[in-house]
């Protein structure tokens, strides 16, 4: 196997070199004031503490994210963010059909929340189920900005802030022209001399420069990989435009827009009992027998995915702005999987997905007696799913699918989120005040369930209320419910000198579940036989809030810099997938408090010129806070003082650049401490540490402005250790995981014209 693995991974560096050699691609530019262009890898990655900004600088976020495709993996490398991906692309990273990751234990993608934590120029440009969290090419992006703990008013935009938010700016154009691409390049596999195991990635982005006082950029990626285990792949197209204008001084427009495309096929989930049995497992995935319910490309995802986002300013005067920014994201597509149904029937099932939002957000910004502020307004306006529309099964005759019925047919309604915020910002001498204030009003929308004929056959969610069905009112809430809350925040930040600050601050955030439809569906006639109908779940649903107190610090100087941060945060109404013994169901339900508190710190170290160290320690505390019962004060669950199910208390980074002659290499070194699967504690995952390592050579030419060659190496001692748990995933009702990816190799190379 050694002698097998060697001569695939030399197989590998060959094309690689070939592809190196014969392709043209990216760029690693600098970002100046001079210059609209840069790459990510030459951004800055910001995490808001106070008033001061800590930052992981680009460059690093490209090596532990080298295909530029995942926000999370990009600045993976933050104190108390636990992400682990189960592919090398970060694409599959999916966990009840959101992004997998956690802000200080905190689930910051909300499971069941028809919301993304990742924003776009400060306003929520695409939702959840379905494919908007795939449709960013970071090349195109400026900074990522992550906010943790208290959010200010004007950040926190959209359904859920509960755990943070991550926001990003957009790469403007540039002022001359230019051309920059890239291309990547590596093996998914080195246990297999499967032909098929490969990467590869293509990105252009072309730069039209100054023209009548207009400029802009357009983009093109095409990406295709092969599982790294298992029958199947991804793939994606997406292309990126950007247009700016000044008609004057004081008046600017830019508009944006992104068309993706993806299709991938996801990988199976593993029990307990699978997961830790590593090598009788590890490679376990779908079939590729059609006649099989477990056959591999009945479990899949597409989605086509279009937003435009519009910045409109204008300058009042020289100390007050007015800004609008209306958004607009459309989603189509659907995911197909393998279901086990309450009868342990196993089924395939296809869930459609048909849905758009809209808004804009109004901003007033200005100066008044020494006082910064921003006075704005967010509009939100979101159609389901989630929670379904439509839900339908499949049986399997003679390996193909056959149409069984309707599992969920209703209507398409909206969500409504109105907004309005208020921040202000004054400094005294070397201590700073800088609070807000941002009322949120939420309608849930109404859910009307019609009962379907199986005689109509396979017919789409559109055809089938055309037949004009009747109202299933068991299963429907036909009044929306409003939901209101005020948010504060507010923070003190003191200067001691250049090189020291200290700040406190607090904040009031939220989230609001949804994802009790899908289980009542999927459980409905335990929920009958116990007498509660759907309107009643519905009608208790609230939101739930969380109060964040921080305090820190910061330490800078040429050759090191040093912040350390303790918090402290309390839950309410935080919602929890429990089993409940007097019904026999497990659903969510909004009746558990929890408290989180810990510590972080992160450094930075450039004793010399050529070398560089970040590194970054956390210990996460968030744990329930009293036991859980029944509807009928029956079953009590013991699961007070108990950790969060897939929340490390420790998780420790490191990051090492030495660099000569154009040359880079940085290891790097990921650990995070035990986990569990369940919020009883049954079921544990051991910790697990991670090594990669990347090598990186840029150099300018007379022809070009640079080019960039990279190698990067994940996962070089081939662990095989669990990435993603699942916890009460709508499949099964129980926990799944996920195994991470094997020993990963990726080449590119990058040029600028």
């Amino acid at each position: 196997m050694a002698l097998v693995s060697n001569v695939r991974l030399c197989s590998m560096g060959i094309a690689i070199l070939v592809s190196i050699y014969f392709c043209p691609a990216h760029p690693n530019a600098d970002t100046t004031a001079d210059s609209s262009v840069m790459v990510l890898d030459k951004s800055e990655v910001t995490v808001t503490r106070g008033d001061v900004l800590q930052t992981v600088t680009g460059e690093q976020s490209r090596i532990v994210d080298p295909d530029q495709m995942s926000v999370v993996k990009a600045i993976n490398l933050v104190p108390s963010l636990s992400q682990q991906s189960i592919d090398p692309l970060g694409l599959a990273d999916i966990s009840n059909y959101h992004e997998s990751f956690r802000f200080r234990g905190v689930e910051a993608t909300a499971g069941g929340v028809p919301a993304t934590p990742v924003n776009v120029e400060d306003v929520p440009v695409s939702g959840r189920p379905g494919g908007g969290p795939a449709m960013y090419d970071l090349e195109n992006f400026r900074d990522i900005i992550i906010y943790t703990g208290g959010l200010p008013a004007n950040k926190g935009c959209g359904i859920a802030d509960v755990g943070g938010k991550i926001n990003m700016s957009i790469l403007r154009p540039r002022d001359t022209f230019e051309i920059m691409a890239k291309q990547a390049l590596g093996t998914l596999s080195l246990d297999s001399l499967q032909s098929h195991d490969y990467f590869r990635r293509t990105f252009i982005r072309l730069n039209s420069g100054i023209v009548s006082k207009v400029k802009g950029f357009v983009s093109y990626s095409n990406t295709y990989a092969d599982k790294w285990k298992g029958d199947g792949h991804t793939g994606r197209n997406n292309a990126m435009f950007g247009m700016t204008t000044s008609w004057s001084e004081k008046a600017s427009l830019e508009v944006f827009g992104i068309y993706n495309k993806l299709n991938l096929n996801t990988y199976r989930p593993l029990t307990y009992a699978q997961i830790s049995d590593m090598n009788g497992y590890y490679d376990y995935d779908y079939s590729d027998n059609p006649g099989n319910y477990d056959y591999y490309d009945y479990n899949r995802n597409e989605f086509d995915d279009l937003m435009f986002l519009g910045i409109a300013s204008v300058k009042i005067n020289d100390r007050a702005e007015l800004s609008f920014k209306p958004y607009f994201w459309n989603d189509r597509g659907y995911y197909l999987e393998t279901v086990t149904q309450a009868d342990n029937q196993n089924r395939i099932r296809r869930w459609d997905i048909d849905h758009d939002l809209f808004g804009g957000l109004l901003d007033f910004s200005g100066e008044f007696a020494e006082v910064n502020y921003h006075i704005g307004y967010l509009y939100h306006n979101q159609q389901r799913p989630g929670p379904p529309t439509s839900w339908k099964t499949y049986k399997i005759e003679s390996g193909m699918l056959v149409f069984d019925k309707y599992n969920i047919l209703s209507n398409p309604s909206r969500y409504e989120l109105n907004s309005p915020l208020v921040t202000a910002k004054y400094s005294a001498g070397p201590v700073s005040f800088d609070g807000g204030l941002r009322f949120v009003r939420f309608k849930l929308p109404s859910i009307i369930t019609y009962k379907a004929d199986s005689a109509w056959g396979d017919i789409s969610h559109d055809e089938a209320l055309g037949r004009n069905p009747s109202v299933d009112e068991a299963a429907s809430a036909r009044d929306p419910k409003k939901l209101d809350g005020l948010f504060p925040n507010a923070t003190v930040t003191g200067r001691l000198n250049r090189q020291f600050a200290a700040y406190g601050s607090y904040g009031r955030n939220y989230v609001t579940h949804v994802d009790i439809y899908p289980y009542f569906m999927s459980q409905r006639s335990t929920f009958q036989k116990a007498g509660i109908a759907f309107d009643r779940l519905w009608k208790d649903r609230e939101m739930e809030y969380s109060h964040n107190l921080e305090f820190g610090m910061r330490y800078e100087t040429d050759l090191l810099s040093l912040a350390p941060a303790a918090f402290y945060s309390i839950h309410q109404n935080k919602q929890a997938v429990l089993y409940d013994p007097a019904l026999g169901a497990t659903y969510p339900r909004n009746d558990a408090s929890a408290t989180g508190y810990g510590g972080e710190i992160e450094a930075k170290a450039n004793p010399f010129n050529n070398l560089l160290f970040y590194g970054s320690f956390s210990y996460n505390r968030y744990y329930f806070t009293q036991d859980i019962n029944s509807d009928k004060d029956a079953g009590i669950l013991r699961i007070k003082n108990n950790q969060v199910p897939d929340a490390p208390e420790y998780l420790a980074k490191a990051l090492l650049t030495f660099k000569m002659k154009g040359i880079a290499f940085s290891p790097i070194i990921r650990y995070l401490s035990e986990r569990y699967g369940d919020v009883l504690h049954n079921e544990k995952i051991k910790p697990s540490t991670a090594f990669d390592v990347d090598i990186s050579f840029n150099h300018s030419l007379p022809f070009m402005k640079n080019i960039a060659l990279t190698a990067t190496l994940m996962n070089i001692l081939n662990r095989k250790d669990v990435a993603l748990i699942s916890t009460a995933d709508y499949k099964t009702l129980k926990t799944s995981y996920q195994p991470a990816a094997p020993f990963t190799i990726m080449g590119s190379i990058a040029v600028t014209y």
